[in-house]
Formats: C-alpha cells, sequence, structure tokens
C-alpha cells in the first residue's frame, strides 16, 4: 500500500515506528520500551517463537534493552547465560522454586540470610511443606552434616550475610554441595562481581539483586539469575508464565548504573573500611562486624576470597542495646537516611528489627545475634570525614 494514500489519522498512529536508516553506532544502547515487534511473514515469527531463531516477540519474553544487560551480566559473573527479574526477591523465589520446592527437593539454606529470604523460605515451609534446614553456613559440620541427613536439592548461601556480614568460603560450600549432590546457590549481592565471582569458586548459580549495587542509584528495582544454559531457559520459562520479567526502562537504567560500579564500589569499601575503625573505638558502640576489621571472624578468609576489599556495609550494636536508644540514633541523623536499601550512593542507615528482619521472632533475632540495638549501615560515596560527623553527632544523642 502506498503510505501517501493513507489519511492523516492513520499517518500519525503508524509514524516513526522504526528509526531511519543511517551510519554510526551509538555509543549509549538505545532503550527498546516496544512490548510487541512486527515480523515480515508469519513463518519468521513461528521460528522465533519456536525458538529455531533468535528475535523478540513480546516483552514478557524479552527485549533487545534487557537482552544487552543479561548478556553484560553474563560477562562480569563469568557464567554461560543471566536472566533477569523485576526485582532480587523475584530472582530469589523463581530459581530456588524451579530448582528444587516445585518438584519436593530438600534446601539446606543459610540461616542469618535476608530476613525477606529466610521469611520467603519459612511461607514455602508452612504452605508448601517444603523441607527447607536453616544453618549456620559458616559451620562446614553443620552444613555436612544437615546435607547428609536427607536428600538435598539446593545448598543456598550469601557471599556476605545481610546484615551480620558474616562470609562464606565460596569454594568450601560448593565441594560440600557437589560432594552431596546438591547445587550450589550463591546471592553475591553485597559483594558485587568486583569483590568476588561465586562461579570461577564452584557455585552453580549467582543471584544478584540489582537494586543494590550494580545499579547504583537507587531508582531501579532488579535481581538476576546466573548459571548454565539449562538454568537460564529454565528461568525465562518463569519470566513468561510467571510475569516476573524485568521491564527494558529498568534495564536500560541498570545498564547506566553499572558504568560506574567499579568506581562507586573502589569508593565505598575504603570509606567503609575507615568507618569501621572509627565506630570500634567509640565509646557508645558496643560492638562492629565488619570483615575489613582484624577481630571479624572470617577476616582472613575475606582477605583472600575478595583481593583487599570488604564491601560497603558495616554493622555495628550500640552500647546501649535498645530500640529506644537506635530510633534516638536515627532520628539524630542528618546527612544519612534512614532508609531500606544498601549499595546506593548516599549514604544509608537500616534498622532490621523494623524492616528487614521484623517477620522473624524477637529471640530468634537476639540470637543470630540481631539485637535491639543492632544497625545496618551502607556507606555512600560522600566525604568520608561528612559521614563520620553525622555519625559522631547521632551518636552523640544516644
Amino acid at each position: 500500500m502506498d503510505r501517501r494514500e493513507l489519511r492523516a489519522g492513520t499517518r500519525v498512529v503508524r509514524a516513526a515506528r522504526s528509526l531511519p536508516p543511517g551510519e554510526g553506532i551509538p555509543v549509549v544502547p538505545p532503550l527498546v520500551q516496544s512490548v510487541a515487534f512486527d515480523y515480515g511473514s508469519a513463518a519468521e515469527q513461528d521460528a522465533v517463537f519456536g525458538n529455531e531463531r533468535s528475535g523478540y516477540v513480546y516483552g514478557r519474553y524479552g527485549t533487545p534493552t534487557v537482552a544487552a544487560l543479561e548478556a553484560a551480566l553474563a560477562e562480569l559473573d563469568e557464567v554461560d547465560a543471566v536472566t533477569c527479574f523485576v526485582t532480587g526477591m523475584a530472582a530469589i523465589a523463581a530459581f530456588v522454586d524451579a530448582c528444587a520446592i516445585s518438584n519436593g527437593g530438600r534446601v539446606v539454606a543459610q540461616e542469618d540470610s535476608y530476613g525477606q529470604t529466610r521469611a520467603l523460605f519459612e511461607r514455602w515451609a508452612r504452605e508448601r511443606r517444603a523441607d527447607i534446614a536453616c544453618v549456620d553456613t559458616t559451620d562446614h559440620t553443620a552444613v555436612e552434616r544437615a546435607l547428609l541427613a536427607k536428600p538435598t536439592a539446593l545448598l543456598y548461601a550469601e557471599a556476605i550475610a545481610n546484615p551480620l556480614l558474616r562470609v562464606n568460603d565460596i569454594r568450601a560450600l560448593a565441594e560440600l554441595a557437589h560432594a552431596n549432590g546438591a547445587r550450589f546457590a550463591m546471592d553475591a549481592t553485597f559483594a558485587t562481581p568486583l569483590l568476588v565471582r561465586p562461579a570461577a569458586l564452584g557455585a552453580d548459580v549467582v543471584i544478584h539483586s540489582l537494586t543494590k549495587y550494580l545499579n547504583g542509584h537507587g531508582d531501579v528495582m532488579g535481581g538476576a539469575v546466573g548459571g548454565s544454559r539449562a538454568v537460564a531457559q529454565a528461568m525465562r520459562d518463569r519470566t513468561i508464565l510467571d510475569g516476573g520479567y524485568l521491564p527494558p526502562h529498568e534495564a536500560w537504567l541498570a545498564i547506566r548504573g553499572m558504568r560506574t560500579l567499579a568506581l562507586r564500589v573502589a569508593r565505598q569499601c575504603e570509606t567503609a573500611l575507615a568507618v569501621a575503625r572509627h565506630l570500634a573505638a567509640h565509646p557508645r558502640i558496643l560492638r562492629v562486624r565488619y570483615p575489613g576489621l582484624p577481630d571479624h571472624p572470617q577476616h582472613e578468609l575475606a582477605k583472600r576470597q575478595f583481593g583487599g576489599r570488604f564491601g560497603g556495609v558495616v554493622s555495628f550494636v550500640l552500647k546501649d542495646d535498645s530500640r529506644d536508644a537506635a530510633f534516638r540514633f536515627l532520628d539524630a541523623l542528618e546527612l544519612a537516611a534512614s532508609a531500606t536499601t544498601i549499595g546506593d550512593l548516599f549514604t544509608e542507615v537500616l534498622y532490621p528489627p523494623i524492616s528487614s528482619h521484623r517477620r522473624l521472632p524477637a529471640e530468634e533475632r537476639r540470637r543470630l545475634g540481631i539485637s535491639d540495638g543492632f544497625l545496618r549501615l551502607s556507606v555512600g560515596i560522600e566525604e568520608p570525614e561528612d559521614i563520620v560527623a553525622d555519625l559522631d553527632a547521632a551518636l552523640a544523642r544516644v
């Protein structure tokens, strides 16, 4: 049909459906926001739907922008393929369910993992009668005992635990899992690919919350599961049928954020170490947890495994180990935000008993080491002296 014969109402609807031809490769990848993709023939579309040729058909099945992010993440983590999800929790839920829960497989999981991860596991145990054992994954005897107790499909742990900052020996856990017929999945959100690449140490699957350091600007939520192409195929099926796919605009923003990951993380690690040392000597602090301090239980492991950097998160307990003292501290902060995430450009402080670990009973929180005066600090890229001054001023109110 000759476009000149079309009426104005039709022309405006169909205007600018494609970019005009021209030389030059954009230095920033284009944002392809389109939900649907047109084909010259039904046979071509059929071949893409049937995975006989590469291509895009519908946003939930994948888009070029999301594919660009997935390729970049796979390269960073040194895995065969990555599948992105709308949140980190969606990524965790999709993989653990597909790998174990949906077919009755048993899971051995880190007991002091992110509070919402543990809450998800406990919900599966209640609602689906899932067999999930929570153990201290830094105690390899306990891990082996749990793996030997029953056939286990999956061992799940965090590279740096949220919020207690225990450091797991990735290679040792991978060997324990594989020796007992289990797959090993590692959430590396706190470490990022700059501190460690778990797949290179034996992990079968690497999980990230893109919301945190990888994006790093506080304006995107997302998650990623990386591993073999078989894992990616299973995860892609989840994004299609469960609908937890990452939209292209979020993927585009995450790509933008990742470009400064090395600069941000280097600064945050350096400042976090300085802040941890300062807090450790502060008279109103009872205890500091940071892998870069010599008194951290896994300090030597962290040095070997992370190459001299220890992450941008510092946890500490107030000497007045009470909820009231924690609230006074949070309310007195002026520079740092009292916020519920990590890895942003700006410094944030979280109170886990009312947020990330609120669902855990108080006695279980205390058993793990999350007392009433426990706080988690995500160090930003502000000037270190200003961060310290803000913390000192708030501690003076405690």
